[in-house]
């Protein structure tokens, strides 16, 4: 009979149609949060501020965002590794998913780049079914590392300012949502492998039971390196790096600005702590609107830095970050010869 075939088809079709109109929603929801975010910035004082910045500063911030992005390449690679110890991973393969990943999300809303780098890898990597399950578990474990980086700007935050003051219950419930993830992929592949009947019934919902589970059991597989102390220190130092140049990049757009004499290390690490904790929910492509206000907020109500040198700032931290992002990109899209670099991964 030809009638279940059609009826795939029109399902098939249906979630495609579904998938376009939810993506074009997304992007016009986009622009018009990004209008609202910049219509009420001062252009003219903004421009000014950033006519008189200091290239110098902001090539060295460029620079230190760019670099960044490799170490998070390096610190991914170890994680897929440690969870797909039998497969033979490229280490190109890995940057140059993180690179596009990177550009994906400077160009698209709701961080669509740190799904895509999954299924990038996945394909070069080859039978997607499996591996894709388990690399989207090494996102997971990249995000508990970003998470203990938060942790740790926190504290330099909270020792150079009040910016915390109000809201310990919004911190908690923003550290909490992963944790509950994490417990959740811990959990729920025991219990449905636990539940004999419901694996064992015939039909529709025994096999999307029985392939819910071995999707679940792959996904967790993607913190195994946390049970390698090897790999989970390299892939830590090397996430943890990443930040530190992100940090010293932060600080570097604030010298160019003119701002390093009336602000310390504190205010960059109060800026990247505010603009991570603003992308949880990220709507806008690079997070356009959010960012800027999560920038100007910082700067302006907590260190008392001017409402124009506020506003420059996150004009010039976006405008260095996208750059990053896209030249960093097409580094990743282009062709390119193999290059054997030992200390990219343990041996």
């Amino acid at each position: 009979s030809l009638e279940p075939a059609l009826s795939s088809s029109r399902v098939a079709r249906a979630g495609a149609a579904a998938r376009k109109l939810g993506m074009a929603a997304s992007v016009l929801g986009g622009i018009s949060l990004a209008y609202l975010g910049l219509k009420h910035i001062d252009a003219q004082g903004v421009f000014k501020m950033l006519w008189q910045s200091s290239p110098i500063w902001v090539l060295v911030a460029l620079a230190l965002f760019s670099a960044s992005m490799f170490l998070r390449a390096v610190s991914w690679h170890a994680i897929v590794k440690a969870a797909l110890p039998r497969a033979r991973i490229k280490r190109r393969v890995i940057l140059s998913g993180t690179l596009i990943g990177v550009l994906m999300s400077a160009t698209l809303p709701a961080r669509l780049g740190e799904p895509s780098r999954a299924v990038i890898v996945a394909r070069k990597l080859g039978r997607m079914r499996e591996t894709l399950p388990v690399l989207v578990g090494t996102l997971v474990s990249q995000t508990l590392l970003n998470l203990l980086a938060l942790a740790l700007l926190g504290v330099i935050v909270a020792s150079t300012s009040d910016l915390f003051t109000g809201h310990e219950a919004a911190l908690t419930l923003v550290g909490a949502v992963p944790v509950a993830l994490v417990a959740a992929m811990l959990v729920a592949p025991t219990a449905l492998t636990s539940n004999g009947r419901l694996l064992s019934r015939r039909g529709t919902i025994g096999r999307l039971a029985t392939g819910a589970a071995a999707a679940l059991l792959r996904l967790r597989r993607g913190l195994e390196v946390f049970r390698r102390p090897r790999f989970a220190i390299w892939a830590g130092s090397a996430q943890l790096a990443a930040w530190g140049l992100q940090l010293t990049g932060a600080y570097a757009l604030l010298a160019a600005l003119g701002l390093d004499g009336r602000v310390g290390i504190g205010a960059a690490a109060a800026v990247l702590f505010a603009v991570n904790v603003t992308a949880v929910v990220p709507v806008t492509p690079s997070n356009v609107g959010v960012f800027q206000f999560a920038v100007v907020t910082v700067l302006s109500g907590v260190y008392g830095v001017p409402a124009t040198a506020a506003r420059g700032g996150p004009v010039l931290a976006g405008r260095a970050h996208a750059c990053a992002g896209r030249d960093a990109g097409r580094a990743g899209a282009a062709p390119a010869a193999p290059v054997r670099v030992p200390w990219l991964a343990p041996s």
